[in-house]
């Protein structure tokens, strides 16, 4: 009869090896060929990935509707490889805006953080000028 101790590691050590074999299972490996269209991924690229999902082996083109204009656009293959692997983007994140509605977007979010850094700006540039005026008396 074992103690519970020499129980768990028993355990811890099984699960070890399972996870060794199913790492030796290169998923990516087993992917000879890609069709036209399909770009391999980089699975040293996706180490940023914190998920409990399986990492893709390969990147297909996504069809997707634009959010802002409602049209039909296509993510590329090259544009996801990119995003997840160079731009560390989330794996489980996708297109949801159009080339155009995204620099919409942008520009619209940088005027705002332009009014909000210029009232902030205002509003200390106040307190001062009330300090001083408080100090003065």
């Amino acid at each position: 009869m074992t103690s519970g101790k020499q129980r768990r590691e028993e355990i811890r050590t099984k699960r070890l090896e399972r996870a060794a074999k199913l790492h030796d299972l290169d998923r990516h490996a087993l992917v000879k060929t890609l069709p036209v269209g399909v770009v391999a991924a980089d699975p040293t690229q996706l180490a940023h990935c914190n998920t409990y999902g399986l990492l893709p082996a390969f990147y297909i083109d996504r069809p997707f509707v634009c959010r802002g204009c409602g049209s039909e656009e296509v993510w590329t293959a090259k544009q996801q490889k990119w995003w997840y692997e160079v731009a560390k983007g989330h794996i489980d994140s996708f297109a949801v805006r159009c080339r155009a509605c995204r620099a919409v977007e942008k520009a619209r979010i940088e005027e705002a953080t332009r009014v909000s850094r210029k009232g902030m700006e205002l509003k200390k540039m106040a307190a001062l000028e009330q300090q001083k005026q408080k100090d003065g008396t």
